[in-house]
């Protein structure tokens, strides 16, 4: 889907693909530097790196496929900068991550008011809540093999949190970007 497809949602006018690749390799590349040098808030530490993959979803709206290599990327990106007992679990769930990113910002109705959209913000909560959700899981179930019990607290206390804050990251960030972006 182009963005010249995106009637008022993305503002008109085609970006070059060597520039959505720039864009993403570089809030990607964000993310990273600030997962790695960002401090435990109350024992969770963020993860800019969902953030900054959603937030170029959702500007970029790139179809499926696009959108998978966005995640791919991003996983062994977050395997790298991890700061979890099983790192490889990343490149299954950022990839998952990304498509229900992108889902959402090619499926889901504009909420906006007065023009402002809030798809960034929906659509980043539920990718990082699939990503992180789905890394509770793998990690939880098969890896460590541990109770349920265990797996609720951990989506609850750290899952839930980290994607309240990857949601007001997006949507901070989103329209300073989108600006920026594609002023004309």
């Amino acid at each position: 889907m182009s963005n010249q497809q995106i009637s008022g949602q993305v503002v008109a006018g085609k970006m070059s693909r060597s520039k959505e690749i720039a864009v993403v390799a570089f809030l990607i590349a964000i993310g990273a530097v600030l997962r790695m040098f960002s401090p435990a808030i109350l024992g969770i530490t963020p993860n800019f790196i969902i953030a900054m993959y959603c937030l170029a979803i959702v500007l970029l709206r790139p179809s499926i496929g696009p959108a998978l290599g966005i995640g791919i990327v991003a996983g062994a990106v977050s395997m790298i900068f991890s700061k979890s007992p099983i790192p490889y679990l990343n490149l299954a769930t950022e990839p998952s991550g990304a498509l229900a990113c992108a889902l959402l910002a090619a499926y889901l109705p504009e909420i906006s008011i007065k023009n402002y959209s809030f798809k960034p913000a929906i659509a980043t909560f539920i990718g990082t809540l699939v990503s992180g959700g789905l890394y509770v899981v793998l990690n939880f179930q098969i890896a460590l093999q541990l109770p349920v019990t265990a797996m609720q607290a951990a989506f609850i206390g750290v899952v839930i949190p980290v994607a309240l804050i990857n949601m007001v990251i997006a949507q901070a960030l989103y329209l300073p970007v989108k600006n920026f972006l594609f002023r004309s």
